[in-house]
């Protein structure tokens, strides 16, 4: 049977209702395109861009842009030689890309959350979710040991954090992403009693000195920082899953970059 790009498009999680204002779109590609192979990307880098070509993988289904920016889609007449030479090799290589962001984020439960609570194996601990985080209730563990889960959890050669490691952790939150911001994490520790609060990234003037602030005060709350890719790697795993057994005639492969940086 063969299956064309729009039908691919049409197994993904989606919102609940119909985006008004969206970045998801099929990017390079025809959508009456026929494939066999696809890959599952945090972001197409080029990195993941020369692993789809060696691997004969036509279609790619990337949740973050190309071109360094949420919401530039093709490269500009000003843009540097470098935007341009990317796309050249995505056209010569004839490679579909599917931008997917919105739709899983506006997924009830959000998906890319979910993945990443399940990745961790923490989905019983579930103890109410927002648009933004979801918020969990574990048995009671020491700041290391919560940190250590998560790094094996997830195979994490670092995590960076900020807190006393001997303190008791029971109430967490976690955010992926770019939602580690202090409008979104700020109120979210007030309002739960948070002891810990897992993020991808965000400003680190906003609710990092908050954290550091209220340990002082005496209203301690740990921070784990994972890196935007790193909270939403695991979604992107369970995508793959999930599309190969949705349709058992694709060969679906999940690609995955080296890590960003190098720790000295």
């Amino acid at each position: 049977m063969n299956v064309t790009i729009k039908q691919i498009i049409e197994l993904l999680p989606s919102a609940p209702a119909p985006l008004e204002q969206t970045v998801d779109q099929l990017l390079y590609g025809d959508e009456q395109q026929v494939v066999s192979k696809v890959g599952i990307a945090f972001m197409a880098n080029q990195e993941v861009l020369e692993q789809a070509v060696a691997l004969d993988i036509s279609l790619i289904i990337s949740h973050e842009g190309l071109y360094y920016s949420h919401h530039q889609a093709y490269p500009a007449a000003n843009d540097p030689e470098l935007y341009k030479q990317r796309e050249r090799y995505i056209k010569e290589h004839k490679l579909a890309i599917y931008r997917y962001h919105d739709h899983c984020h506006r997924h009830v439960p959000d998906y890319i959350t979910r993945a990443l609570v399940q990745k961790l194996n923490w989905q019983s601990a579930i103890t109410d979710e927002t648009a933004n985080a979801a918020i969990l209730k574990l048995p009671p563990l020491k700041l290391e040991a919560l940190i250590k889960h998560v790094k094996q959890r997830l195979q994490l050669p670092y995590i960076r954090y900020r807190g006393d490691l001997d303190a008791t952790c029971v109430h967490v939150g976690v955010l992926v992403g770019f939602r580690g911001n202090g409008s979104t994490v700020i109120p979210l520790i007030a309002e739960h009693q948070l002891d810990a609060i897992i993020i991808g990234e965000g400003l680190e003037w906003e609710a990092p000195e908050y954290v550091r602030d209220a340990a002082m005060l005496g209203k301690p709350c740990a921070l784990i920082v994972l890196g935007h890719a790193e909270s939403e790697q695991p979604a992107m795993e369970l995508l793959a899953t999930q599309l190969s057994l949705a349709c058992p005639q694709l060969t679906v492969q999940h690609l995955a970059a080296k890590p960003l940086y190098t720790i000295g």
